[in-house]
């Protein structure tokens, strides 16, 4: 067992508030055998990625952070599902997922296999859609694309054994020690956090104040328990051809899109993009959320892409920016008992006055187009960002190869005519931004 990072354990107890299970959607042609098989060789596969055999153990009373422990996966954490449907008709099965959140303690990630699709985009004929369900905690966007990337690619070999007796004197004193670790580190971490949380403050007191953030929308209001799920699959040269990134096309298209959806032209418009952290990763999950102003006031659109992009870089940057390292070493310092207490805490209820972001967007790229499922090449790969009760809009985009995919993901309470917005951000995409 190993000792979860305070961002991972953060992910993980606002899970219990907030559902944040990843949902990685991989598209591929058909494969050489059936949905079934390929299902039992992804079963032999995963006993070989160190990442899927984890789940979580609760440290009772939260006396310390949870631990990571090592457990051979079940069978029935991979499902094959050979009705053939269509693309919507999958789309709506994903979104059900989405209601089906994971019990890290017992799994820390499910696989759903669904096979033949037909009509899906960038694909002629039949295609296999698996979707990988993992606990935001096991891993962040880039961190999960790993994982599942080392899963598609691990030997297919008998599943090795887990030589752990579970018996219940056995899971007592692992508690037991588990209690008193965190009894023992609470002092030290108590007094590191009110040195390292002093020295924030007085940072705080000397810096500007941060940006008031944006105005919420009819989108930034509960979604409810259903969900919307749409899928937009473009080649890399279509986003990328006016000489803007991927992310910044993206982000452009949106720009133009959302206001014009909205029929509020004259506002401010930003969105909360998640950046990825540079350096080496100390945790699971090693990113942020940033505010980046769309700039729709700008009408040339290479001119707002500039903006845009300007942007961007700024919230890359800014990682370094000494208040917020300090606010961040402070955090990963506080003792779990008040960590946990202080999300307990958290407001859902009462609507925010303002929102770092209108939408979110989560963009990662995952990489060469060089998976398959038993012979059946990669088409394309999505996902899905969870909503909020503030956020009931989010974007997903996700690289693999030359394909990139733009998922939109609402609430019929929210967006009861999402393919009207779907088809405006189509319109912009197809233009570059």
């Amino acid at each position: 067992m190993h000792r979860m990072a305070a961002a991972d354990a953060v992910s993980y107890w606002m899970s219990q508030r907030i559902p944040n299970d990843q949902l990685l959607v991989y598209c591929f042609a058909a494969p050489h055998s059936s949905i079934e098989n390929c299902a039992a060789r992804l079963r032999l596969r995963a006993a070989s990625v160190d990442d899927l055999c984890l789940r979580i153990r609760d440290v009772p009373g939260t006396a310390d952070r949870p631990y990571w422990e090592s457990v051979l996966p079940a069978d029935d954490q991979i499902r094959a599902d050979p009705t053939r449907r269509t693309w919507s008709s999958c789309l709506s099965q994903i979104a059900g997922l989405i209601s089906q959140p994971l019990d890290p303690t017992r799994e820390a990630w499910r696989a759903h296999l669904f096979g033949p699709v037909v009509d899906g985009p960038g694909s002629a004929g039949a295609a296999y859609v698996v979707v990988v369900q993992i606990c935001h905690a096991l891993g962040d966007g880039r961190r999960a694309s790993q994982i599942v990337r080392e899963w598609f690619t691990a030997p297919a070999t008998p599943r090795r054994r887990v030589a752990v007796t579970r018996s219940p004197h056995r899971e007592l004193l692992v508690d037991a020690g588990t209690v008193l670790g965190g009894v023992f580190r609470f002092p030290g971490e108590f007094a590191t956090t009110a040195r390292r949380g002093l020295r924030a403050a007085r940072l705080a007191s000397a810096s500007a104040p941060p940006t008031s953030g944006y105005a919420p929308t009819r989108l930034n209001t509960p979604p409810g328990p259903r969900r919307t799920l749409r899928v937009l699959v473009l080649d890399r040269d279509v986003l990328t051809g006016r000489g803007h990134p991927v992310t910044v096309a993206v982000l452009t298209a949106i720009s133009v899109a959302l206001p014009e959806y909205l029929g509020e032209t004259g506002r401010r418009l930003g969105v909360e993009l998640t950046i990825g952290r540079s350096g080496e990763a100390q945790a699971r999950n090693h990113f942020r959320n940033a505010g980046v102003d769309l700039h729709v006031g700008v009408d040339d659109l290479d001119e707002r892409a500039r903006l845009i992009g300007a942007d961007v870089t700024a919230a890359r940057t800014s990682e370094t920016d000494p208040l917020r390292v300090a606010q961040r070493r402070a955090s990963e310092s506080t003792p779990a008992i008040l960590t946990r207490w202080g999300i307990g805490t958290v407001d859902l209820d009462t609507p925010p006055e303002t929102v770092t972001g209108v939408t979110v967007v989560s963009s990662v790229d995952r990489g060469p187009a060089d998976l398959d499922l038993d012979g059946g090449e990669i088409l394309f790969t999505t996902g899905f960002p969870a909503l909020s009760a503030a956020q009931g809009l989010t974007h997903g985009v996700h690289g693999i190869g030359d394909r990139i995919a733009v998922s939109v993901t609402t609430s019929p309470d929210v967006m009861d005519d999402v393919d009207r917005y779907v088809e405006l951000l189509a319109r912009a995409l197809a233009s570059g931004g």
